[in-house]
Formats: C-alpha cells, sequence, structure tokens
C-alpha cells in the first residue's frame, strides 16, 4: 500500500512538472491547477466475498473518502472549455450486516477501501460575464458552469477491513480483520460523470465543484467470483485553483 501511494506521488509531482512546462511553452491558453476534494461513495450492488467456508453477501452502505489531484484546461471558445484531469480517489463502500459461519451468528461493522488512479476527460459549459477592466487590469468576475464527461480508472488497491463480533460458544467475541481483495476486482473501470460548481478570478481562479460519478461497467472479476457484480457510484466535493 506504501508503494503503491508513493509511486502515485512521484507520478503527480512529474505530471505536474510536465503541466508547468507545457504552461510556459504554448503560452496561456493553457491553464494548470490542482484540485482536493472528498467524496461520498458505495456500490450499486453487494458486496460478496468467499474464503474457504467463509461466504459473505453484504449490503453496502455509503463511505466517506478524500481525492486530488491535477487539471489541465483547454478553452474550445468563451463558454465552453475541456478539462483532463488526472486523479487519485479513494472510493469504496461499508457494511453494518449479519452473517452464519459454521451455525453461528455474527455481526460485522466493515468496509472496502478502493484506491484508483482515475483520468476524468471532462467538458464544462461556463456562464461568460462581461468584461470589464480596472486601472487597466480585468476585474476578477464569478461564472457557473456544468459538467459532463466521462473516467477512466485504474485500480492501485482494493482491501477489505472491519471487525466481527459474536458469541460462537456462549462467550462474546469480538476480532479485527484484513483481507487483501484485489484479485475480485478489475484492474479497470470506467464511468460517467455530471456536476456543476462556481468559480471566481481572471487569469488564476479558484472553485468548488460537486459531481456524481457512476460506473457504466461492473467491477468485479468473474475470474475470482462469478456472481460479484460491483458497480462504483458517488458524489465528490471538490475546491481548485488554476494557475
Amino acid at each position: 500500500m506504501k508503494s503503491f501511494v508513493y509511486t502515485t506521488s512521484i507520478l503527480i509531482l512529474t505530471t505536474l512538472f510536465s503541466f508547468f512546462s507545457v504552461h510556459n511553452v504554448i503560452g496561456q491558453n493553457i491553464q494548470v491547477g490542482i484540485t482536493a476534494g472528498a467524496n461520498v461513495s458505495s456500490h450499486l450492488k453487494n458486496f460478496l466475498f468467499e474464503d474457504g467456508d467463509i461466504d459473505l453477501d453484504f449490503n453496502p452502505n455509503t463511505k466517506f473518502g478524500l481525492n486530488g489531484g491535477l487539471i489541465l484546461r483547454v478553452p474550445i471558445n468563451e463558454s465552453l472549455r475541456f478539462h483532463a484531469e488526472p486523479t487519485v480517489a479513494m472510493i469504496g463502500a461499508k457494511y453494518d450486516d449479519s452473517f452464519v459461519l459454521r451455525g453461528f451468528d455474527f455481526q460485522t461493522d466493515s468496509k472496502v477501501d478502493l484506491l484508483y488512479i482515475q483520468l476524468p476527460l471532462l467538458v464544462q459549459l461556463s456562464t461568460v460575464p462581461p468584461e470589464r477592466t480596472v486601472y487597466g487590469r480585468q476585474r476578477a468576475e464569478t461564472t457557473y458552469h456544468l459538467t459532463g464527461g466521462f473516467y477512466g480508472g485504474y485500480l492501485l488497491d482494493a482491501t477489505f477491513t472491519g471487525t466481527n463480533r459474536g458469541a460462537p460458544i456462549g462467550i462474546q467475541f469480538e476480532g479485527d480483520f484484513t483481507e487483501d481483495v484485489s484479485n475480485q476486482y478489475k484492474q479497470y473501470d470506467g464511468g460517467l460523470i455530471l456536476g456543476g460548481g462556481i468559480e471566481h478570478g481572471s487569469k488564476s481562479k479558484i472553485g468548488l465543484e460537486v459531481r456524481a460519478f457512476f460506473s457504466i461497467t461492473d467491477s468485479g472479476n468473474r475470474d475470482a467470483l462469478e456472481l460479484f457484480k460491483p458497480q462504483n457510484m458517488g458524489v465528490t466535493f471538490g475546491v481548485y485553483y488554476l494557475l
């Protein structure tokens, strides 16, 4: 897990340096920036886990996660622009469910953490305020925009963790567990994004945005579990800064 985070950090820094270089070479028509935020995510379908005599089928609930990355913006015209946003996102789902193991009842408080590198490719439609200058400088303006597009994702890590509770022999039992479930998920994921936001500034800009995402194909690995067909979905809340 640490090696994945380290590799991802190096990738982000290298990409950011490349974007700065492109920005300086090509000029002011391309903007680069950074973005960070939080998300609330879950699975559309149940989580399955099989290991020996353990056979789990849990109903997913929402889980809190974080995301952050870079922005490369290319204006198409005054109201339309293209975004490419390499992003690291931690999503998943939580579970508060019961199960039976070897004839005994147990309760679980668990979650699945999915770490993805994602590449959203987006189009934004923005309002266009009238140009105003103060002492020869363009005045900062507030605009509103709609965002739509699709994303592709590569799975770096998938971990199933939690606590199981029960009384199999009349004595209360509580145990923590951690399982690597990367083999239950496909390496690649993809889906749709729809959102909107607000932005303020002139050349450099700060913005807020809310987006919903949904995987158009399920992310389950058929070779590991034939009936496991999860689909990632969630809402992201982000703040960004464009240079």
